[in-house]
């Protein structure tokens, strides 16, 4: 299928979105698909690229809503008509608007939106904008059934396809000897690592040995920090920062069990990763989550902010190391079998197709 593709992203930080692009430009790369990553900002994932064939274009956007708004749009679409894209793709709030914008000026025949999480953190004005940005592309792709059901009740029924995050294994899978209790996320609200640390305490009274480590960065650190202090957790609680994915590849691998304790996700990408290292998964019941983790086979769901629930399974993973193993073992099953990368192309790949031809017929 010969077709040009510009993906428009808004930094290439690490973040789920992000990361699932990378992996998504990757991937119709090595299957010949000529892609265009363009980014409003560097950062760490740019290395992700280098070798696979995708053309990395760094386009600063100055100011969201803001005067430079109408500057980029139009850069945009210069570029996009030189290099005679046949798609457009964008992933979120942030790119929804400029990359459909510059799409429509340009006249690209398939333009497909984004959206990969609740937007629990979106003020209701931020949510009309990307609503109005949505209703300029022929399709939104979203990552759980959740979100489709969300978005068909609030635009009707307009065009939504739900394409699964992907996920590959970064290394060999080390089993797991210490009970070590994880949970990647960056410090932001709704991650909610208070209930996680309140957890953490309840699992300590039960397993002495556990200890605790998470894996990230952000404003609300130094609350958590505090939270750790004032409930005696300082020997047993370790902070490893901000890693890249190799990093965490490793701290997962060094996990018995990996927790994630948000408020609200769409389908999050650490889930995944756990699954893939063998790793059985607490996660609370928000977004995506239960249509990946089994409750009970591969993982378990619990409600959230309630550290009590969110600590029971734990203490019984790390006093029950076998049936973690056995857990693990499935949810690496399922994630190898239902979230490849080759899957998710497939699935980009049919849905331009259906588009394309739509729009060959209108």
């Amino acid at each position: 299928m010969s077709l040009r593709v510009v993906h428009v992203l808004d930094s290439l930080n690490l973040g789920g979105a992000e990361m699932q692009c990378v992996m998504l430009v990757r991937a119709l790369a090595a299957r010949g698909i000529e892609s265009r990553l363009v980014h409003f900002r560097s950062g760490p994932l740019r290395s992700e690229l280098d070798g696979s064939g995708v053309i990395a274009e760094p386009m600063a956007l100055d100011g969201f809503l803001g005067r430079g708004l109408p500057r980029f749009v139009g850069r945009l679409a210069r570029a996009l008509l030189m290099w005679r894209a046949d798609v457009v793709q964008t992933y979120s709030y942030y790119t929804n608007l400029p990359g459909l914008l510059g799409g429509r000026l340009a006249g690209v025949p398939v333009l497909v939106a984004g959206k990969r999480g609740e937007g629990i953190g979106l003020r209701p004005a931020q949510r009309f904008v990307d609503r109005l940005a949505r209703r300029l592309a022929h399709a939104t792709v979203v990552n759980t059934d959740a979100l489709r059901a969300q978005l068909r009740a609030e635009d009707g029924d307009r065009h939504v396809a739900v394409i699964r995050n992907c996920v590959v294994a970064r290394g060999a899978v080390t089993p797991s000897h210490d009970p070590v209790v994880g949970m990647v996320a960056n410090f932001r609200p709704p991650k909610d690592h208070a209930t996680f640390l309140r957890a953490a305490a309840l699992v300590a009274e039960r397993v002495p040995t556990a200890e605790f480590h998470l894996v990230g960065a952000g404003s609300h650190e130094a609350c958590a920090r505090q939270l750790v202090a004032d409930l005696g957790l300082a020997s047993r609680v370790r902070f490893l920062g901000a890693l890249d994915p190799a990093g965490v590849w490793a701290a997962v691998n060094r996990f018995a069990v990996s927790v994630l304790s948000s408020l609200s996700e769409g389908l999050p990408n650490v889930v995944l990763e756990s699954m893939v290292a063998a790793r059985p998964v607490v996660a609370t019941a928000v977004g995506g989550v239960a249509e990946i983790v089994r409750d009970g086979v591969t993982g378990f769901v619990v409600p959230v902010r309630d550290p009590v629930a969110l600590a029971e399974p734990i203490a019984r993973l790390l006093k029950d190391p076998q049936s973690a193993a056995c857990m693990g073992a499935a949810a690496r099953a399922y994630a190898l079998r239902a979230h490849g990368p080759d899957r998710m192309v497939d699935d980009v790949l049919e849905l331009y197709r259906t588009l394309a031809a739509d729009r060959g017929r209108a």
